[in-house]
């Protein structure tokens, strides 16, 4: 009974070892204005800038949040530059590590008027968050409902670390308003942890067999 129970154990051991810390940052934007002090980054470098803070609590009364309480994504609008202005709206991520490989999903809805669309380009920011430093960038147009958009970065080494970065832009003229939810990041359980699992689970069927046996 000890060895099954040994065998047990060293199961979820390296279940664990497999995907303990694997979610780096979740993030479901219940109360953006604490979002600072958690290490994220809020800035507004549109040209001319406007009148309203980058990004804000989401507004209900446009639409709801993908899940939670009805307000509870972060949003952005076109008042964010002048009238004529481009927009360059920044959310960053706090810093997470790259030395595995890492997913970033997040959810963003747009809404969405005749004549009017909404664009957000993302992708991978160094450890100092300088938008300048932005790569595997990647621009698309948000629709009217929710959807799910996705980041893989392979390794980058051991360790390195970096941001994700969301950047509302586009035209203001041509904008109107946008929201983010559940943004998530990652690591992606290395092949030597993942088949140390395995191997758990086969000496665990083993144990149990012999036992079956006597």
């Amino acid at each position: 009974m000890f060895k099954q129970a040994c065998a047990a154990v060293a199961l979820v051991g390296a279940m664990a070892s497999a995907h303990a810390d694997a979610t780096l940052i979740s993030e479901g934007f219940d109360n953006v204005a604490n979002l600072p002090s958690s290490g994220w980054t809020i800035l507004n470098l549109s040209t001319p800038a406007g009148l309203t803070s980058p990004w804000v609590q989401g507004d209900q009364t446009i639409f709801n949040a993908l899940s939670g309480a009805p307000e509870s994504y972060i949003s952005s609008n076109y008042n964010n530059a002048g009238a004529g202005g481009n927009l360059a709206s920044w959310l960053i991520t706090p810093v997470f590590s790259t030395a595995t490989d890492v997913v970033v999903t997040f959810w963003a809805k747009a809404d969405v008027l005749d004549g009017y669309f909404d664009q957000l380009t993302f992708g991978l920011l160094d450890a100092s968050g300088n938008p300048t430093s932005l790569v595997l960038d990647t621009t698309v147009t948000v629709s009217g409902e929710w959807a799910k958009y996705s980041l893989n970065l392979a390794s980058l080494g051991a360790g390195t670390s970096g941001r994700f970065a969301i950047e509302y832009t586009g035209l203001a003229d041509q904008a109107n308003y946008v929201g983010v939810d559940n943004l998530s990041v990652s690591a992606v359980p290395e092949p030597a942890s993942i088949a140390l699992a395995g191997l758990g689970l086969v000496g665990l069927v083993a144990v149990r067999r012999r036992r079956s046996a006597r």
